[in-house]
């Protein structure tokens, strides 16, 4: 997962239409265009140096568990996918709250990592080394009951989000639980490069209106808490 260094890879697809408010984001070029040639390289790179995303479950996934939002209990038979797992913290919440996890990783240097955390466990969440566009169904079998975002498919250039969208949905069952958390911004508004967060060249954002053009179709879209501060979180529950 990669968000210039500030953050933490149904056969229907789902095209955006030309003339969609985000969709020059879909034409220009940005580093995420880079980094999809390169592969898992860069990611192994920073993970081997101490990713800087990597500082504990994601609060929203904290607060959603902890108000009762997100269960084992309720979530029957608690099935859930860590979709860009990284090094496994979220994985290991989930884990603790009774979910049976399966956490997917394009980088190698990153499931090393994650197995080693959860080695001491009796039931670890089981890590795969995949990627999200080319996930293997013996490895993953589907589906989930819970599906678990926390800021890779904005990681996905503009162009490949509707791939992974489609990707995601087969995963689930009518009734699954979809918590995605992804930097969301009017890339208009964003400067041209940072390095502390998104813009138009470096990692740009899901925009509004992204999310329903994506998941629209198949889940019924909710957002969580207050999506304003160039961040948000949906809660998604499929048709």
């Amino acid at each position: 997962m990669f968000n210039m260094l500030n953050k933490r890879s149904d056969s229907r697809q789902v095209r955006p239409s030309i003339g969609a408010p985000w969709h020059d984001a879909l034409v220009s070029w940005s580093l995420l265009n880079l980094f999809a040639r390169l592969g898992s390289k860069p990611y192994d790179w920073m993970y081997r140096r101490g990713a800087p995303w990597e500082s504990g479950p994601r609060p929203a996934l904290v607060e959603l568990c902890e108000m009762g939002r997100v269960s084992a209990e309720q979530l029957h038979p608690g099935r859930a996918i860590d979709l860009g797992c990284g090094t496994g913290v979220d994985s290991l919440y989930l884990t603790e709250r009774g979910f049976d996890v399966v956490g997917v990783d394009f980088s190698q240097v990153a499931i090393r990592r994650a197995r080693e955390s959860a080695a001491h466990l009796r039931r670890p969440p089981r890590f795969v080394i995949a990627d999200l566009l080319q996930l293997p169904s013996e490895a993953v079998p589907g589906p989930f009951d819970l599906l678990f975002d926390g800021g890779t498919l904005d990681d996905f250039p503009p162009n490949l989000r509707p791939d992974v969208a489609a990707a995601i949905t087969q995963l689930a069952r009518p009734g699954s639980l979809f918590v995605m958390w992804c930097f969301y911004a009017q890339s208009s508004d964003l400067p041209r490069l940072s390095f502390q967060g998104s813009s138009r060249w470096g990692a740009p954002p899901i925009e509004p209106g992204e999310e329903q053009a994506l998941f629209g179709d198949e889940w019924q879209i909710e957002t969580f808490g207050p999506a304003d501060q160039g961040s948000a979180c949906f809660v998604m529950v499929k048709h």
